[in-house]
């Protein structure tokens, strides 16, 4: 049986054409069990079963892929039906389509996505490219199929310029656990092969309710979903579809050539690179250049050396087979003999990296000593996803749920903690903002770690004003706190990550700057932080290999054994998010569940502000 060049084959395929072999040949996939992936892909879903629900006559098409082109082709003979995942192959191409509406010769091919665009901006198709072509291939394999029909065209998403009546709109559908595997790709999900779960059922909470007919119109009215016309964009796209498509199957067919792909900066991302599995797309194409103790893949902000004109730098050594850290030429770094601010980084990197040594900037002293006490180092966990959990949302506005704050009152002494959580049932940002503003006030240095923090209180300034909230008090603070370049404003916030880049660094860190790769690499090379009081609590080490564990990997001491046999440690962003959704939302979490979860929340973010407070201790700070 020939292969078939299904839409996620061509969307991969045209990324790399070498990724379109390791897929047909079921090489693993950093995806296979990414948390983040999984779950957009249940984002995607949830979008999905909504999407259908906007059309009660609806056939959905189920089974195997030969019985899904059997079963659509009978149900295409009628005069007017709608099909969910219906199936259309011509020649060796394979397609299905999320939602088609034919009506007599008229066929609609709407595409549901989870991404969001704006209905209100004029130039939403061009920011929609990646999907547009998803929809272009399915439209060259319908029309080859069908070329006496009329063929429109659209995607079906959330739209940002929407906001729901719906109160708790996130809750009227839940994700159940899947019964049986399933065979179709998980097109959320692209190149993903071994899935660490199987597509889930989503529930509708008012599925049995007598009333369902009027919460599905309310659905349909007040909703979040909104059609983008693409009709023309995809037509204007089919000779570069149709030829694209002809060479992935010519590389199916017959064997891909090494002209079809080339290795290049954009390897670094490769989702075929697994270095603990047995076959390893990313090693088989870069051989012995794939890995080296200090690779060019580390440089801070590497990849952006050069320009798509003139070429790039990363792509010129790679062709050269130079990609260690220290064949770069330095001088190559600069433009037009100008040393950036990004270049001097990168300076610093390759000389302290092959130094092997850490560095403080002599002015690190002074900046730590003139900042004003208290000292607020501050984190915040926060929401966005396509269903909005409050009335009046948009879908992606932005939920802040929860701050930890540690706080040293003068020179010298230990930090005190504060944190807050979001526990009741209306919408939390101003409560979150008026309970951090009672706790810092308007004295001290209130610290961050990147941008984030600045970006979410700004982000509840304006929504003061979208939700009609009157607290002059809150305003005035939060017009205090906050940055805005746009508007003058210098804020109070001092920028830690902006520390780091200006001031530290360390030959560990390699190119990166989060407090995830800073952490480590300060705690794992200076063990006299592991003594300091309130420290010590976070120092533990690998029970096999001795070696000292990223405090990070400390979070599930405390937990009782069915406690770590029920609940997946909350160790990172994409964790806290669903964490936070579940205790929202899950009904069938238990109290011990739910209150576990909340545990695990505080301990993460708590660690989060306890980590900056151990980097400023080792810059200096007393």
């Amino acid at each position: 049986m020939l292969p078939t060049l299904s839409k996620t084959d061509f969307q991969l395929a045209s990324s790399c054409a070498k990724k379109l072999v390791y897929k047909k040949a079921y090489y693993p996939t950093a995806n296979d069990t990414n948390e983040y992936m999984e779950m957009l892909a249940q984002g995607g879903y949830v979008v999905g079963r909504m999407a259908t629900m906007l059309f009660p006559n609806g056939v959905e098409i189920e089974g195997p892929t030969h019985a899904c082109l059997q079963q659509t082709q009978t149900l295409m003979a009628q005069e007017e039906v709608v099909l969910f995942e219906s199936a259309f192959q011509s020649s060796q191409k394979l397609v299905r389509v999320d939602i088609l509406e034919k009506k007599g010769n008229q066929l609609h091919i709407i595409e549901v996505k989870a991404k969001s665009f704006d209905s209100d901006e004029p130039d939403a198709p061009q920011k929609l490219k990646k999907y547009i072509e998803d929809v272009a291939y399915q439209y060259a394999v319908v029309s080859e199929l069908y070329p006496n029909h009329s063929i429109r065209c659209s995607l079906l998403m959330p739209d940002k310029s929407k906001r729901t009546s719906i109160e708790h709109l996130a809750g009227w559908f839940s994700i159940a656990k899947a019964k049986k595997a399933f065979e179709s790709e998980v097109e959320e999900l692209p190149a993903q092969q071994r899935p660490s779960f199987n597509k889930p059922e989503v529930v509708f909470k008012y599925e049995n309710d007598p009333s369902r007919a009027h919460y599905v119109d309310v659905l349909a009215k007040e909703g979040i979903l909104g059609y983008q016309e693409v009709t023309a964009v995809v037509k204007e796209m089919q000779p570069d579809i149709r030829a694209r498509a002809q060479n992935f199957l010519r590389i199916l067919n017959e064997g891909i050539a090494p002209s079809d792909y080339q290795i290049c900066k954009g390897c670094k991302s490769c989702e075929f690179n697994t270095p603990a599995a047995a076959k390893n797309g990313y090693v088989e194409c870069w051989g012995d250049l794939a890995y080296r103790e200090h690779h060019i893949f580390d440089l801070y902000y590497g990849g952006a050396i050069g320009s798509k004109k003139e070429g790039f730098y990363l792509d010129e050594l790679i062709a050269a087979k130079k990609v260690g850290l220290f064949e770069m030429d330095p001088e190559r770094l600069q433009k037009n003999g100008a040393v950036s601010v990004r270049a001097q980084r990168q300076l610093l990197q390759l000389s302290k990296t092959k130094a092997n040594e850490a560095w403080k900037s002599p002015e690190l002293a002074g900046v730590l000593n003139g900042l004003a006490y208290p000292l607020h180092f501050i984190d915040f966990e926060t929401y966005t996803g396509a269903l909005p959990f409050f009335k009046g949302m948009r879908p992606y506005e932005l939920i802040a749920f929860q701050w930890s704050c540690h706080t040293i009152q003068r020179p010298g002494a230990s930090p005190t903690h504060a944190e807050w959580i979001h526990t009741s049932d209306d919408f939390p940002n101003f409560e979150f903002a008026r309970a951090l503003m009672r706790h810092i006030g308007y004295t001290g240095t209130p610290l961050m770690w990147a941008t984030h923090e600045n970006t979410v209180l700004r982000t509840i300034l304006n929504q003061m004003k979208d939700f009609e909230v009157k607290d002059e008090a809150l305003e005035q603070w939060l017009l205090g706190i906050t940055k805005d370049k746009a508007e003058g404003r210098a804020g109070r916030f001092v920028d830690m990550n902006k520390l780091t880049l200006d001031h530290y660094f360390h030959p560990y860190m390699k190119g990166r700057t989060s407090i995830k790769k800073v952490l480590p690499a300060i705690w794992n090379h200076h063990d006299y932080l592991h003594e300091v009081p309130h420290f010590s609590r976070y120092a533990a080490k690998n029970l096999v290999d001795g070696m000292v564990l990223d405090p990070y990997d400390t979070l599930s001491s405390g937990r009782s054994e069915s406690d770590a046999n029920e609940e997946a440690v909350v160790s990172g962003g994409t964790a806290a998010m669903r964490a936070y959704y579940r205790i929202r939302f899950d009904t069938s979490l238990s109290p011990a569940q739910r209150d576990e979860i909340k545990r695990q929340l505080l301990e993460y973010c708590k660690l989060d502000t306890m980590a900056m407070v151990i980097i400023a201790h080792h810059w200096g700070l007393r």
